[in-house]
């Protein structure tokens, strides 16, 4: 078996098999490049079956058989333009940039015209012996636009992926360009002759794709397993705040229901003693507890609406509570929030817990403090939002703290509880002269 036979047949061998694979790939995947490339391969075996089934014709030799001469021809400029369609649509740039579409557009012009030239060439005169100078021209013009394209595709393409396919394209465009100088000068090159430079360039590209379709292959599986476990982290922080959510509810409406309970038998009893200034305030506490159910349900459900899930809805919610509450007891509000906060998305998790570590702060504040005024401050600090609550107040022991929230629980606790379900910090300073509340955690 000569040289050039046993690289024809094993590359023959390559290429079927590679495009049987690919094509199975693309029926998997449907990525339009797989097709491409199948048809591609497919184009390069029918190739090498002519050559093997002509004995290997040579065009640059007299012959009387046109259909050989159109065979090649033909068989040639399918191979080169299937290939372009596949290198473009893989790298993503014939069709989203106007000047690599320009490109590609002159290229397929430029074949267009060579094998029309060609086929008159040979219709009118007879397929003779093929012009070399014609043939350099032709070809060497097609490997330069290609050449421009896929430098000018490695400018703006830096993944590992797109890269390696570049470097395919490149190897590819080589040997052509090597083939046709050895074709045409008749001469072989490291024991190589023209066809045979081609078809080993074809099967470094065959590998060279096949390694960055397997490191594709690769990232998409890693990228996969990430967004898995991604979502197995979103469902469970879900199920956390649902089972919070239930806790929340348990704790308040129980604790109120239980002291409206309370109120209520004292009640009857001092109804009974006919003691009328006692039941009318048992009466008013039970109505202020359900007031303070309502609303704490109201917060509970607006928190969990996605509708509200927006900076602005957030902070505009914040700031009509703490208005409301400290307006009532005369204390005057000085609220701020950094432009690009209003423009932020919150999840409900951090929605939630930090809309409630703010209404336990303000509550506290105007329960306890005897303040005057209240600065509310939020800002960006770098990835992480900054809560800064501050008043001229009395001030508290931090280390000797017993300030009730209005269930009954510890208020600075439940606050400590939902700044590390941020993952973030609380930091309480107080004096005699106020308190200072400070809250920071990222928005990642």
């Amino acid at each position: 078996m000569t040289q050039l036979l046993f690289i024809e047949t094993f590359v023959l061998g390559a290429s079927t098999i590679a495009a049987i694979y690919h094509l199975v790939l693309y029926i998997q995947q449907r990525d339009k490049f797989l097709l491409f490339y199948s048809i591609h391969l497919l184009t390069l075996s029918a190739y090498i079956l002519f050559k093997l089934l002509s004995s290997n014709y040579n065009p640059f030799l007299p012959t009387g058989n046109l259909w050989n001469y159109i065979t090649e021809e033909t068989l040639q400029g399918a191979m080169v333009t299937v290939y372009v369609i596949f290198a473009a649509i893989t790298l993503d740039v014939a069709f989203s940039r106007s000047n690599a579409r320009t490109v590609m557009y002159i290229f397929f012009g430029f074949c267009i015209l060579f094998y029309s030239y060609q086929l008159y060439n040979a219709f009118e005169y007879g397929p003779g012996v093929k012009s070399i100078q014609a043939y350099m021209v032709t070809r060497l013009s097609l490997v330069g636009i290609a050449a421009i394209a896929l430098i000018f595709a490695w400018t703006i393409r830096t993944s590992i992926f797109h890269r390696t396919i570049i470097i395919g394209s490149l190897v590819y465009d080589f040997s052509w360009l090597v083939s046709i100088i050895s074709l045409s000068t008749q001469t072989t090159i490291l024991g190589l002759n023209g066809i045979e430079i081609y078809l080993l360039g074809c099967l470094l590209d065959i590998i060279i794709f096949s390694s960055a379709l397997g490191y594709r292959v690769k990232t998409m599986a890693e990228e996969k397993n990430e967004l898995v476990r991604k979502e197995a982290e979103a469902r469970l922080a879900i199920e956390k705040t649902r089972t919070g959510i239930a806790m929340n509810l348990h704790d308040d409406i129980g604790s109120v229901l239980s002291s409206m309970s309370v109120y209520g038998e004292a009640a009857k009893r001092a109804l009974k003693e006919n003691n009328v200034a006692k039941v009318d305030v048992l009466i008013d506490k039970i109505g202020v507890n359900a007031r303070e159910t309502m609303d704490n349900m109201s917060d509970i459900v607006w928190t969990i609406n996605p509708v509200n899930d927006n900076g602005f809805k957030l902070f505009n919610r914040m700031e009509s509570f703490a208005s409301s509450v400290l307006n009532a007891k005369e204390i005057e509000l000085k609220f701020e929030v950094g432009k690009e906060l209003y423009e932020k998305g919150f999840l409900m998790p951090v929605r939630q817990n930090v809309f409630f570590i703010f209404k336990e702060i303000i509550t506290n504040c105007v329960k306890h403090s005897g303040a005057t005024n209240v600065e509310a401050i939020f800002t960006l600090n770098g990835s992480n939002l900054l809560l800064l609550v501050s008043d001229n107040g009395k001030g508290f022991d931090t280390k000797n703290n017993h300030l009730k929230n209005a269930s009954g629980g510890n208020g600075l606790k439940n606050i400590k509880e939902r700044a590390s379900v941020l993952n973030g910090t609380i930091e309480v300073k107080s004096s005699a002269n106020g308190t200072e509340t400070k809250l920071e955690f990222p928005l990642t």
